[in-house]
């Protein structure tokens, strides 16, 4: 029996859903993975300053905008470590943000890999 819950899962069904919203196109979703591969490191640093500089209104609409776009991308543990931060940020503190934001960079790590891997085994897929 498995220890993980559903927030530490990558959510394949979402994944495939997305990729199938149209056969024989997956662009939709080769751009939003693109996107969450570019812009992965760019949120969580983004997110880290502010957290830094005491700014928790920034922080916490950072965070507020990654969770829904990476539950979009089925990346549910992404969304579950910004959620965290966001709801710290939403008391209007920062205060004890770094081992969340340290969570948050592991996760964004891991979604790029998951996303890529993903993306691979369509790709490799005939059609």
């Amino acid at each position: 029996m498995s220890d993980s819950t559903p927030e530490d899962d990558l959510d394949l069904e979402r994944l495939a859903m997305l990729r199938d919203l149209d056969p024989d196109d997956t662009s939709y979703l080769d751009r939003a993975i693109g996107n969450f591969v570019s812009n992965a490191s760019t949120v969580g640093a983004t997110a880290r300053e502010a957290a830094l500089r005491g700014d928790h209104e920034e922080l916490r609409a950072v965070t507020h905008k990654m969770v829904g776009n990476a539950l979009n991308l089925g990346l549910n543990y992404v969304g579950a470590a910004a959620r965290r931060l966001e709801l710290l940020a939403g008391e209007g503190t920062t205060e004890g943000a770094a081992a969340l934001l340290d969570d948050l960079d592991r996760a964004l790590a891991r979604g790029r890999e998951d996303l890529l891997a993903f993306q691979a085994s369509y790709q490799a897929s005939p059609s």
